[in-house]
């Protein structure tokens, strides 16, 4: 009798801490991917859409993911969050990505019925230079009932609260022209404390989302499963993020490209019909170099209701139920990253 051969991938009791995983498949990342981005979420940041050839940051993170979510996250329920995420070596068109992936913590849920599981992901070009490192964390369903040693012995990794300023990468220098850019608004410009209203709403429709979760080889069922979603296929949680990111450049428009992200979390699931709206608080300035400084940024993806509209969105709130702060039901994404911004130039 034939074997089945198709794979059903691993659900949370199959993983083990420390083991490593060389993720299929290697993706050579070309001009197209740069017009495929442009077409699915807008983003507009001048230097990923020049002759320099500099593939985007998020391009490269949705690869990478991408390449995890066959061992790792075919049986997940949800992508939770992100940490300790930085860009290392710039990746230009015509460079190939492949990836590995090491468990290093697992937590059974109470329910019985999923595991949280945490994953240090690494991004390698060609010549085996790192180009992408972060750990995610994703809740992946069981497949048996017995309990596994996670569920009263959780190994939890302890993970950086802030990638230091002084650890980010730059991107390969070209000359800047904010002319180019259209922004009038610089490094110095920006103020601790302030909130940037992005003001551009985008709906989410079926073919997007999934068109734009195919892009990247992300096969995890929730995305595309309607029958398994009853009728109601997950978005895919780097398509919030990567439109909250192009919203995000009407406001700062003089960034150079995201560098790190300090944490992420994908606090509420988004369906098609959705409609997305963004905003993004400063939260921290520091030097960088003599050209640029560099901004911690916690941008906000909302769903359903645009905080430009009264220029007041709570992020959380108190749950009467159980007196705990609570995100806001509307919230999509919440995530804190750094971003270069250029200077004004004297002269």
């Amino acid at each position: 009798m034939a074997t089945q051969k198709g794979s059903v991938q691993n659900f949370f009791e199959d993983f083990r801490m420390g083991q490593v995983f060389d993720c299929p498949t290697p993706r050579v990342l070309t001009d197209a991917d740069r017009v495929a981005y442009i077409q699915h979420t807008g983003d507009r940041t001048p230097r990923f859409c020049n002759a320099q050839g500099l593939i985007h940051p998020l391009i490269v993170f949705h690869t990478v993911l991408g390449q995890t979510v066959r061992q790792i996250s075919l049986n997940a329920k949800a992508n939770l969050g992100y940490a300790e995420m930085r860009w290392h070596t710039p990746v230009h068109v015509g460079d190939e990505i492949r990836t590995t992936a090491q468990i290093v913590g697992l937590k059974e849920n109470s329910s019985g019925e999923t595991g949280i599981v945490y994953v240090k992901t690494t991004g390698l070009n060609q010549r085996g230079e790192v180009v992408l490192e972060y750990c995610r964390w994703a809740m992946v369903k069981k497949n048996r009932k017995d309990v596994t040693p996670y569920l009263h012995e959780p190994i939890v990794p302890t993970l950086a609260p802030l990638v230091a300023a002084d650890q980010l990468v730059p991107h390969p220098s070209d000359p800047f022209d904010a002319r180019q850019t259209g922004g009038k608004f610089f490094f110095e410009d920006y103020a601790v404390g302030e909130r940037i209203l992005h003001q551009d709403g985008v709906t989410v429709n079926s073919s997007d989302h999934m068109s734009f979760t195919r892009l990247y080889q992300n096969s995890a069922r929730v995305h595309f499963d309607a029958l398994l979603m009853n009728g109601q296929p997950l978005v895919y949680g780097g398509l919030p993020l990567s439109i909250g990111y192009a919203q995000s450049f009407n406001g700062i428009e003089n960034r150079t490209g995201i560098s790190a992200i300090n944490a992420g979390t994908h606090a509420n699931p988004a369906y098609q019909g959705d409609t997305l709206y963004s905003f993004t608080d400063v939260l921290q300035k520091a030097d960088f170099f003599p050209s640029m400084g560099v901004l911690r940024l916690r941008m906000v993806v909302v769903k359903n209701e645009d905080p430009a509209a009264t220029g007041q969105f709570a992020i959380k709130v108190r749950n009467p139920n159980t007196n705990k702060e609570e995100y806001n039901d509307r919230v999509v994404l919440d995530l804190d990253y750094w971003e270069p911004v250029a200077r004004r130039m004297r002269g």
